[in-house]
């Protein structure tokens, strides 16, 4: 009965079906792709960016909260810090977050004090000003961010409000749209976040930057006045490097806890080379600049934590899991509302059951999460292993090759995973534009229902009524993606305000 009712082929290409499906229900989602935050040094990797996104929303949605929290880290571990250009360290590092961070406390033999004489000689203060300056990116709406936004926006309430499911045009109804909503408050989300990732000018912004770094050289008088870093090493303190070496987090963590210790010797009145306090002058809330002079040794010690404990700690950085936990969990699900949403429409959809649609939605899903668990079991993988292994840096050992090699297998098949998920998931919904999926094994639900007990609804009864789950689902997918945006807007703010919020809610 099925074959004769419905034929052993698709329904015939229809063209103009297909190009208004594909400008109303996913155009415009494509479209805002190109809003996304792109500072690869190339183009396919740029490209890479967009594909891992549709073929990971998890991903792309972990990536967009980790930012927001560790910002908000970052500005709370230097909130109690009071010593001169902690404010401006907060603006420099929020802003290489996106980059491969590398500090350097000393060189290897420990003779040149790098990040002592960063922080604490006087000379050093225009250098935090100047990176802060040059570093602080601040991006504003134009307009073609507004045109694409509104753009999806509009395409979306007009696909909500024209659902028929009795209608050729909206047969597939909601299912195609709800899997591309994730999108809109991630790229929202990434316009209020502003995140400056162009790899090549944040390198070559910090390499000027750091031509104009002084340091004290061990033999130097502390009398004297530093020499320019340039003139006697290649190698400074705070460095962006063209691959992963470190995890970013403990190294902001050990700037953190070196800027906090000089503080707290601050705070009691202690100076760099032992002698008696000077008050700084009336209304000048900074350290005196002759407190902050001395030997390299001297400057070295004085940003060494007084439990040192602290100082030798490689481990990872404070709350870094506490981050990691509830950006995973909102990532997850937030794209499996979105998906579930879908999957919910298409099954719900007579005939009842897990068919082609529902099961290509329900892939993408599975792939998506699949493709971050991997990414991120990579990433904790290099992070731990650098996290036991203080030395791993400067060790060649077959441990550390396995760990290395392991950690880029991993990122790699997540990658590829992702590649992969976003070709199907593109390919899946053209051809669903193009009625490929008008057959009779898709619309027999042959995948969940089973060959023997597989059925296809000819036409529906006057009593056959599913909009309900059309409009849950379409209800569903919506909440979660204005849920996301809120939670973005609210994390954006700083605490005070952002308790409020919460209390008037």
């Amino acid at each position: 009965m099925c074959v004769t009712q419905c034929g052993t082929v698709p329904e015939a290409f229809n063209f103009p079906l297909f190009s208004s499906q594909f400008s109303s229900f996913m155009l415009p989602f494509l479209a805002l792709t190109a809003q996304l935050p792109f500072g690869a040094p190339n183009h396919i990797d740029n490209f890479s960016t967009i594909m891992l996104t549709i073929g990971s929303p998890t991903l792309a949605i972990f990536s967009l909260m980790i930012t927001i929290l560790n910002s908000r880290w970052i500005k709370w571990r230097f909130e109690r810090i009071r010593y001169p250009n902690s404010k401006e360290a907060v603006i420099i590092l929020n802003n290489l977050q996106q980059s491969l961070l590398r500090v350097k406390k000393t060189t290897l033999d420990g003779r040149l004090p790098f990040l002592a004489s960063q922080i604490v000689i006087p000379q050093n203060d225009q250098w935090w000003q100047r990176g802060a300056a040059t570093l602080a990116f601040t991006h504003t709406w134009s307009i073609a961010n507004i045109a694409s936004v509104g753009w999806a926006v509009v395409a979306y309430i007009f696909v909500i409000a024209s659902m028929d499911p009795r209608s050729t045009l909206n047969a597939i109804g909601p299912a195609v749209a709800c899997p591309w909503l994730w999108l809109l408050p991630v790229v929202v989300g990434w316009l209020q976040t502003s995140p400056n990732c162009d790899e090549v000018q944040l390198r070559a912004k910090l390499a000027a930057v750091n031509e104009t770094v002084y340091i004290r050289r061990p033999d130097d008088d502390p009398v004297a006045a530093p020499v320019l870093s340039n003139g006697i090493t290649d190698e400074y303190a705070i460095e962006i490097w063209p691959r992963h070496r470190q995890p970013e987090d403990p190294q902001i963590e050990e700037i953190a806890q070196s800027f906090a210790a000089a503080s707290i010797r601050a705070n009691k009145h202690e100076t760099v080379d032992g002698s008696p306090w000077t008050p700084s002058d009336p209304g000048v809330a900074s350290v005196h600049l002759s407190n902050r002079v001395g030997k390299a040794e001297d400057i070295g010690r004085y940003i060494q934590p007084e439990d040192q404990r602290q100082s030798q700690c490689k481990c990872w950085a404070p709350g870094v899991w506490r981050r990691v936990a509830y950006s995973s969990v909102v990532a997850c699900t937030v794209q499996w509302s979105c998906t579930g949403s879908a999957i919910l429409a298409a099954w719900m959809t007579p005939t009842v059951g897990l068919g082609c649609h529902s099961a290509s939605f329900l892939l993408h899903g599975a792939l998506s999460t699949i493709s971050f668990t991997i990414i991120r079991g990579g990433v904790i993988l290099e992070q731990h292993y650098h996290s036991t292994n203080p030395l791993s840096y400067s060790l060649s050992s077959s441990s550390r090759r396995w760990h290395v090699n392991l950690s880029i297998l991993c990122r790699r098949v997540g990658k590829i995973i992702a590649w992969v998920n976003a070709c199907l998931f593109i390919t899946l919904d053209l051809l669903r534009f193009a009625n490929i999926f008008k057959n009779c094994f898709c619309e027999s639900c042959v995948f969940g229902l089973g060959v023997h007990r597989a059925y296809n609804v000819v036409s529906y009864g006057p009593l056959v009524h599913f909009e309900n789950w059309w409009i849950a689902s379409v209800a569903f997918a919506t909440t979660a993606a204005l849920s996301l945006w809120i939670s973005v807007f609210i994390l954006k703010l700083n605490y005070i305000t952002t308790f409020l919020i919460l209390v008037m809610i």
